[in-house]
């Protein structure tokens, strides 16, 4: 059990900065959606990239407290990210487009769980290695 603690640490503060990040990500993606008109797959990437820096900045000081070099982790860290946004991006593509849910209480609640799964197994194994 205590082999698991730094672990279970590692994902409560992981988790603390993607809800964050998800914060920032979906108040900038909803406010450009609803108030502006914004095409949904427009605003979310917008918002997308708004949730990008305080993601990384939050996972290398907080979650990883990392201190790596910027020119070495933010590369991989940009690309992890760009793995995220290819994964959010089809994904409203498919369940908006293709599958007629509707993007506020359907398709943007399913991404901003599905896709930092991903993203945290790619941070913990290659970009804060």
């Amino acid at each position: 059990m205590n082999s698991l603690k730094p672990l279970l640490g590692l994902m409560m503060r992981y988790g603390l900065v993607g809800v964050v990040a998800s914060l920032v990500h979906a108040a900038i993606s909803l406010a450009l959606h609803k108030f502006l008109g914004m095409d949904p797959f427009w605003s979310h990437a917008t918002g997308f990239f708004g949730g990008l820096f305080t993601a990384y900045t939050g996972h290398y000081y907080y979650s990883f407290k990392d201190d790596g070099a910027h020119k070495k982790r933010f590369p991989k860290f940009f690309i992890t990210a760009l793995t995220g946004f290819t994964l959010h991006q089809s994904g409203v593509y498919i369940l908006v487009r293709h599958l007629g849910l509707d993007y506020s209480t359907q398709t943007l609640p399913i991404l901003m769980v599905c896709v930092p799964m991903v993203t945290f197994l790619l941070s913990k194994f290659w970009v804060f290695r």
